[in-house]
């Protein structure tokens, strides 16, 4: 009667570790994947406007992200408290166009869609 063959400990220690790798990294690999394939929302099915409706403004939107800014802060671009004394920041710089996390093109800060999530205030 013939043994069943043995694997020897380096091979198992490589073959773990490696499954190890594998398991541990197919969630960042998965999201990456997704975040490339996805696709921008056209204005249009979000009826998309070129002015605010009352208060709501891209701007003042946790999506908009305004030139050379980032997403989530609105028009400050998550300058933050120091903004408030640098009050010579504010301008004609602060109303340029932006982009959207989720919808297509160029984004005025005095926009408005269907998709609007207010920033939330530093009070809250």
């Amino acid at each position: 009667m013939e043994r069943p063959k043995r694997i020897s400990r380096r091979s198992w220690i490589k073959i773990t570790a490696a499954t190890i790798v594998a398991v541990a990294t197919y969630p960042f690999v998965g999201a990456m994947a997704h975040a490339a394939t996805r696709k921008k929302i056209a204005k249009s099915v979000v009826h998309y406007q070129d002015h605010p409706s009352g208060h709501k403004m891209c701007g003042m939107c946790i999506h908009f992200i305004p030139t050379g800014g980032v997403a989530g802060h609105g028009m400050m671009g998550g300058m933050g408290s120091e903004m408030m004394g640098n009050m010579h920041n504010m301008g004609p710089e602060m109303m340029k166009d932006g982009t959207c996390q989720l919808v297509e093109g160029r984004i005025s800060p005095m926009g408005y869609c269907i998709l609007y999530s207010p920033v939330q205030s530093v009070d809250s």
